[in-house]
């Protein structure tokens, strides 16, 4: 026993020595899980996890509450203003170009990618990583990409993906990636089709919860299973929209010559010169349930507007209502539910629950934002943050675990 003791000790002592722990991080998203889904339906493997581990009240999304903009601020630690993915789709004047997620040449060009993300802030420090489809991993951004990586396929079954996930961590030493990013599409899918007040988002949402369990029971029979620790969290919530709540821009000004960018709960308008888009900014917020920011005055705790990318006239609807955009939309498909809204909305926050040797037992935190995931798996690894992010380690550390 006492040589296993020295064992351990030097083991220790010389993780601490080169930098790197021996710890293992799997971070699973579930797009588009609301918060408060916990306390609407019954999740009883997530409530699991929290009970031995860590859970938040909410984590807040950074602005825009959409897909692609958060899950790769999860993974810099930055601002959407700062890493540049500002929307799922946008138009960027240098390149003369438009990023899609549909698109696959743009999903994968390095170029519209700014910061560092963690699995590359990882691996030039020597600690390999995995990613089954995380934003921003088909590309080098950053400079790399995770030593092991899938290319997005939506109907790669979940189960699947889970195998996959184990797979990895039962590698050889030598070749087993430390973090593993891990990511389902629901319920997000179920939400934006029937609203989260849904039977059908309910029925999802506990299937979403089956699926963690088995993660959970899997994981158990890893050799590593004690050194891993697993964070189930997601990038935004989702809110009721409803035909009857839309705004018609053309209604309220003149939208001959003048481009819009985007529909639903934000837009863009640009391309005409100061002088009308004062008067369309003016007209504008006249408007109910809309608010209107010239790019310069866009509020400050939005961090929205430090990027050559965010247009001259930024548009948001309140809680539940959609813009609409003329040329795409039919209001009357507008249902079920959305996101995109101001990201200090409750219905916008997405669940943190974490577990493992590194998190305290059976803890509970307020609401914190999602740029402080990329400094707390840092801490975790061992490995030394990027310079650039906006998290900061001390807004979430009292969760981990003092021992």
């Amino acid at each position: 026993m006492k040589h296993l003791r020295r064992f351990i000790l030097l083991i220790a002592t010389l993780s601490l020595l080169f930098g790197k722990s021996d710890q293992y991080v799997l971070l699973i998203s579930f797009d588009g899980f609301r918060a408060d889904y916990l306390d609407w339906y019954d999740t009883p493997n997530f409530d699991r996890l929290a009970e031995h581990g860590v859970k938040a009240k909410g984590m807040q999304p950074v602005f825009v509450s959409k897909t692609f903009p958060n899950h790769y601020s999860i993974a810099t630690g930055m601002y959407a203003d700062h890493h540049g993915l500002i929307a799922n789709t946008f138009y960027d004047a240098k390149f003369d170009a438009t990023y899609k997620i549909s698109d696959r040449t743009a999903v994968e060009d390095a170029r519209w990618y700014g910061g560092e993300p963690i699995w590359c802030t990882a691996e030039k420090q020597g600690v390999k990583t995995a990613s089954c489809f995380w934003v921003g991993s088909e590309s080098k951004a950053g400079g790399c990409q995770p030593s092991v990586w899938k290319r997005y396929d939506h109907d790669f079954p979940f189960e699947a993906r889970v195998d996959s996930v184990m797979a990895w961590f039962n590698k050889p030493e030598e070749s087993r990636p430390n973090l593993v990013l891990l990511y389902f599409h629901e319920p997000d899918n179920t939400g934006h089709r029937y609203g989260p007040n849904s039977k059908e988002t309910e029925e999802m949402v506990e299937k979403m919860d089956k699926l963690l369990g088995e993660i959970l029971d899997k994981s158990k029979s890893l050799e590593i299973y004690s050194r891993l620790n697993i964070i189930a969290l997601s990038d935004h919530g989702m809110a009721e929209i409803s035909p009857e709540r839309t705004i018609r821009l053309s209604d309220h000004i003149n939208m001959e010559g003048v481009i819009q960018e985007g529909s639903g709960p934000i837009a863009f308008l640009y391309g005409v010169d100061s002088t009308r888009l004062g008067k369309l900014a003016c007209d504008l917020k006249n408007v109910p349930r809309l608010k209107v920011h010239l790019k310069a005055n866009i509020p400050n705790r939005l961090h929205y507007k430090h990027n050559d990318r965010i247009k001259d006239l930024l548009l948001i609807a309140d809680e539940g209502w959609s813009i609409i955009d003329e040329e795409r939309d039919n209001p009357k498909f507008l249902m079920g539910g959305d996101h995109g809204y101001d990201n200090s909305l409750w219905s916008m926050h997405a669940i943190f629950v974490a577990d493992g040797p590194a998190f305290k037992n059976g803890y509970q935190i307020g609401t914190f934002k999602n740029i402080n995931v990329y400094p707390l798996i840092s801490e975790i690894l061992g490995i030394t943050p990027n310079s650039e992010i906006d998290g900061e380690i001390e807004d979430i550390r009292n969760i981990l675990n003092e021992d």
